[in-house]
Parts: structure tokens; C-alpha cells; sequence
């Protein structure tokens, strides 16, 4: 059933006033709240597909609910199987699982997004992102596992450095220091902060005196 010109108008009005308070105004409840007055009135599958990427990027970026934004990507995927962000999309939703604690519904999420889309640039981050699950769960050797995958198939990104830390700072757990410490002075010079690794390093070595 179309929407009356009035209804349409109403609709406008909404996505113009959610727009303004988000974009201008940094209201960003107020915002919230338009948009979902516009998704209401609005009949336009497309418009209303930009609007909930705009909502769900309300939650994750500035209302802090990653619930919320979970389940407003949740909901684009649903309504858009087809769309060209997908792998964005899959991406958002595993970080928003991730933020939630739900470790293993964010890995799954990266796993269909590294399944479904292996040329996407997001493949390194979500293979890093797996990695880093594991070892805010605390196990060490899975997660050294996973980052090794970084550094299998990226090994020239961004991400192949930081997974080096990581295994380096799961070695740590593992009381595997002279690993641990081999492994902080080989990215030592390449590390974005310097003061980070030497401070890890000094941490290390500082536990191997101790425990001779």
C-alpha cells in the first residue's frame, strides 16, 4: 500500500531532522529516535536500508550498546542478503559480538565473513580478530594458532605485527618468556610503539631474573 503525500512528508521530515541532530548536532539519542520514526513511516526498502545503517552505527560508534547494534546488523543482513557490504556488515556485527563478551558469535561472524568473501580487505582483520577472541578467552595456544593464519596469508599488512605482539603477549601468559622475549625484540623496531614493546620487554626480563 503507497503512503499518503502526507505520510511521505512526515517521513522526509524525519530523516532530515535525524540527519540534522546526528550530523550537526551530535544529538545522537535524538537521532536514534527520528530515524526510528522514519523506518516506521517509510515504505522505501531502500531508504530504509540506509537508515538502519545509520542507526546501527549510532549504537556502535556512539551510544555504546553493542546489543543494540548487534542486532540492528543483525537485522540489515536479514532484510538485504543481497547487499554489496555484506562483508562490512558481517564484519560490524562480529566486532559488536566481540564487545559483548559473546566471543564465540563474533568468531563465527568473521569465519563467514573470510568464507564468503576472501578477497575482501576486511579478511586480515577478521583473521586477526579470531586471534584476539581467543586470547581474551585465555586460551593461549588456540589463539597463537589463529595469529599464526595473519601472518600466514598477510603477512604484509598492518595486521601481520600486531598478531606478533599478540602471540608474544600470549607467550607471556604462557610462561614461555625467552620465546616471548625472542618475539618482542623481532618487531621492536617495526612496532608502532616502540615504549609499548620496550616496556613489554622490560616486563619479561625482568620476570627471568626472578625466576633463576
Amino acid at each position: 500500500m503507497a503512503l499518503d503525500p502526507e505520510s511521505k512528508a512526515a517521513a522526509k521530515a524525519m530523516y532530515k531532522l535525524g540527519f540534522l541532530l546526528e550530523s550537526y548536532l551530535k544529538d545522537y539519542e535524538g537521532a536514534l529516535l527520528s530515524y526510528q520514526e522514519f523506518s516506521r513511516l517509510s515504505q522505501d526498502s531502500v531508504s530504509r536500508y540506509e537508515v538502519l545503517k545509520r542507526v546501527a552505527n549510532l549504537y556502535y560508534e556512539y551510544l555504546n550498546d553493542p546489543e543494540k547494534a548487534a542486532e540492528t546488523y543483525e537485522k540489515i543482513i536479514e532484510l538485504s542478503p543481497d547487499s554489496l557490504e555484506r562483508d562490512f556488515l558481517r564484519f560490524r556485527l562480529g566486532k559488536s559480538f566481540f564487545r559483548t563478551n559473546d566471543f564465540e558469535k563474533a568468531r563465527h561472524q568473521y569465519q563467514i565473513l573470510i568464507d564468503e568473501f576472501p578477497k575482501s580487505q576486511l579478511v586480515a582483520s577478521a583473521r586477526f580478530e579470531i586471534g584476539n577472541s581467543y586470547y581474551m578467552e585465555g586460551k593461549y595456544e588456540v589463539a597463537i594458532e589463529a595469529l599464526k593464519q595473519v601472518l600466514r596469508h598477510h603477512s604484509g599488512s598492518d595486521h601481520a605485527i600486531e598478531a606478533q605482539f599478540q602471540m608474544a603477549q600470549c607467550l607471556e601468559h604462557q610462561d614461555k618468556l625467552s620465546d616471548a622475549l625472542a618475539t618482542y625484540e623481532a618487531i621492536r623496531e617495526n612496532y608502532p610503539s616502540r615504549k609499548v614493546v620496550d616496556f613489554r620487554l622490560a616486563s619479561v626480563q625482568k620476570r627471568m631474573k626472578k625466576s633463576k
